[in-house]
């Protein structure tokens, strides 16, 4: 039994709630990928640190791989400061907090028409907050979240639902935004 037989939804409620749901594991992605540059930027920065450290401590000229060390430390650093990776970490992962609100607050409420209207209008008020999306996670959500509400891309009935995304886009799918690429 799927979510909208458990609930009782009609077509446009489930199709809200999986929306929601969708954005949660979106912002959920994004929030990692930001969260996890960061720390690599901080540890190239604290291990450029320690070669300061000990090419002051000896005598000499600094190796060249200290060299390359240090231009990656400060690419990295320059690169956080111009994107603002904590701010856009940040950022998803408020945004997931405010979907993910949303459905409790689904779940646990009536079935009721007013209602829903009500929870529309609450996610076009957070999704107006929301950056560009990139559309091949987007994809790749809609994807996670069709097999674990129990389709299948190996039934032929069920294909026709999922995101065809080839492994280029999965790999570029945090930095290019693939619009016009993708129809669910």
């Amino acid at each position: 039994m799927n979510t909208k037989e458990r609930l009782n939804l009609s077509d446009e409620n489930y199709n809200l709630l999986f929306d929601i749901r969708r954005s949660i594991r979106y912002h959920e992605r994004r929030m990692a990928f930001f969260y996890f540059v960061q720390n690599v930027t901080n540890f190239f920065t604290l291990l450029m640190v320690g070669v300061v450290v000990m090419d002051f401590a000896k005598e000499g000229k600094a190796p060249e791989w200290m060299v390359y060390i240090g231009v990656v430390a400060a690419l990295l650093s320059a690169l956080d400061l111009v994107i603002g990776l904590s701010k856009r970490s940040a950022l998803h992962s408020a945004l997931r907090e405010k979907f993910a609100n949303l459905e409790i607050e689904i779940i646990s409420g009536p079935p009721d028409t007013e209602v829903w209207s009500d929870y529309l209008k609450q996610r076009l008020i957070i999704e107006k907050d929301e950056p560009a999306i990139y559309y091949a996670i987007d994809g790749l959500c809609r994807n996670e979240l069709l097999i674990a509400e129990g389709f299948s891309p190996k039934k032929p009935d069920d294909i026709k639902y999922f995101a065809k995304i080839g492994c280029f886009h999965r790999m570029t799918s945090q930095f290019l935004r693939w619009e016009n690429t993708f129809s669910f």
